[in-house]
C-alpha cells in the first residue's frame, strides 16, 4: 500500500490488523450496521491494478480475456475472466481503460500470479505491462442514495452498471469513477493520491468510512463472486455464474479454456453453480474450505465455500459452490456437523438455464 495514503487512512481513524487491512475506522458497530443502508466508504488501493498499454495491448488482451474487450472504452467497464486451458478461473477482473491504456483490476493476492502469467504469454507482443496500485488509488463508495450523493459531493452521474465517467469536479478531474453490481448503488472510483485524498474527504462528510470485511459483505449479498489465491484455479467459469454475470462472450473467439467453457454452453448445462447460504451462527469461514452438510434423511452435501461475511444483524452469509442436481432431493434442513442450520437463499439473478 501507498504509505502516504496509509498514513492519510491512519488520520482519518483506520486501524490495521497485521496483513495490512483496515479492520475499522474506529465504530465497528455502527460501521457494520451501516453497510446495510449505506452511505458508506471503503479503501480498495490494496487490490491488484496492472497497466497494459503499447500499440499491440487489445490483440493481446483479446486472447487472454473471457469477454469481449471490443465493448471497453473510456465510457464502459467489463467483468471478465482469467483462466486456464481447462476452462479454470485464475483471477477475476474488472477491465477499464483510460486514454489508450487498459486497466485490470483483481483480488489483491493474486498480484505476483496475475502478472506473471500476462508477463508470460506475452513473449515478443508490442505490450507493457506495469503494476500501479500504488499510484493509481482505489476506494469504494456505496449507498441507496449514492447516485444522489455521488452527484452532490462530485457533481458526477451514473446510470448503468459498468458506465465509467471522468469526475465533473474541477479539482478531482482525472479521477474516474465506475459504476458496479451491488445491492444497491455502488462504485469504485481510481485516481492519484492528492485527489483522491479530495474525493475521500468529499464523500467521507455524508458516509461512515468502513473495513474491508464489511465492503466484500456487499459482493456477497449481491452474488458477485470473488477468486483469491485459495480458489485460483479451483472452479469452471459457469460454477462462478459469469455466464450469468455478463462475464463470458461466446462469440469472441479464443481465448484460454474456451473450448470447456464453450461446450458447457453449448452442449450441456453447468453441473455446478454458486449459491448465497446463511447460517445464525456466527461462523466464518476461509475461502476454499469444504462444508459438509446434511438433510432430514442423513444425506451429504459438499459446498466449496468462495467468500464469507457477517451478516448485518446475527450470522454469517456466504457464497458457496455445489452440485445442483444433488439439491433437488434435500429433505428438511441443511445441518453442519456443529448442529448449524444453514439456509439457501435466492439470488439477485436467475440462474435456470437456457
Amino acid at each position: 500500500m501507498n504509505t502516504e495514503w496509509k498514513s492519510f487512512l491512519a488520520e482519518q481513524g483506520a486501524q490495521f490488523n497485521d496483513e495490512n487491512q483496515i479492520v475499522t475506522f474506529g465504530l465497528p458497530e455502527i460501521e457494520h450496521f451501516l453497510v446495510k443502508h449505506g452511505p458508506i466508504i471503503s479503501d480498495l488501493s490494496k487490490q491488484g491494478l496492472i497497466k497494459v498499454n503499447g500499440e499491440e495491448a487489445f490483440d493481446f488482451l483479446q486472447g487472454q480475456f473471457s469477454n469481449d474487450l471490443k465493448e471497453v472504452n473510456a465510457q464502459t467497464a467489463q467483468l471478465a475472466a482469467y483462466c486456464d486451458p481447462q476452462g479454470k478461473v485464475i483471477a477475476l477482473l474488472t477491465i477499464f481503460k483510460i486514454e489508450e491504456a487498459y486497466y485490470l483490476n483483481f483480488d489483491e493476492s493474486l498480484k505476483d500470479i496475475v502478472f506473471k502469467r500476462l508477463s508470460l504469454f506475452k513473449m515478443r507482443a508490442k505490450v507493457v505491462l506495469e503494476e500501479v496500485s500504488d499510484s493509481l488509488l482505489q476506494i469504494g463508495y456505496a449507498g441507496e442514495f449514492g447516485d444522489l450523493d455521488l452527484q452532490r459531493d462530485l457533481s458526477t452521474k451514473l446510470k448503468n452498471i459498468y458506465q465509467v465517467e471522468p469526475i465533473a469536479e474541477e479539482v478531482v478531474k482525472n479521477v474516474i469513477a465506475i459504476k458496479v453490481p451491488g445491492p444497491y448503488h455502488s462504485y469504485k472510483l481510481f485516481g492519484n493520491l492528492p485527489e483522491m485524498k479530495t474525493v475521500w474527504q468529499a464523500l467521507k462528510s455524508n458516509g461512515e468510512a468502513i473495513g474491508e470485511q464489511d465492503w466484500s459483505l456487499l459482493n456477497i449479498v449481491s452474488g458477485q463472486p470473488t477468486v483469491n489465491e485459495a480458489t485460483s484455479g479451483q472452479f469452471i467459469a459457469q460454477f462462478l455464474n459469469l455466464d450469468k454475470l455478463d462475464a463470458i462472450n461466446f462469440k469472441k473467439g479464443c481465448f484460454p479454456g474456451q473450448e470447456v467453457i464453450a461446450r458447457m454452453h453449448y452442449r450441456g448445462k453447468a453441473t455446478k453453480r454458486m449459491l448465497r447460504m446463511h447460517t445464525e451462527a456466527d461462523i466464518l469461514l476461509p475461502a476454499a474450505t469444504e462444508l459438509r452438510l446434511k438433510d432430514a434423511a442423513s444425506r451429504n452435501y459438499k459446498f466449496s465455500l468462495i467468500a464469507s461475511a457477517p451478516d448485518i444483524y446475527q450470522g454469517t452469509v456466504s457464497l458457496a459452490i455445489a452440485t445442483v442436481k444433488s439439491l433437488e432431493t434435500v429433505k428438511g434442513d441443511l445441518t453442519s456437523e456443529a448442529g448449524d442450520i444453514y439456509t439457501i437463499e435466492p439470488l439477485p439473478y436467475d440462474l435456470v438455464e437456457d
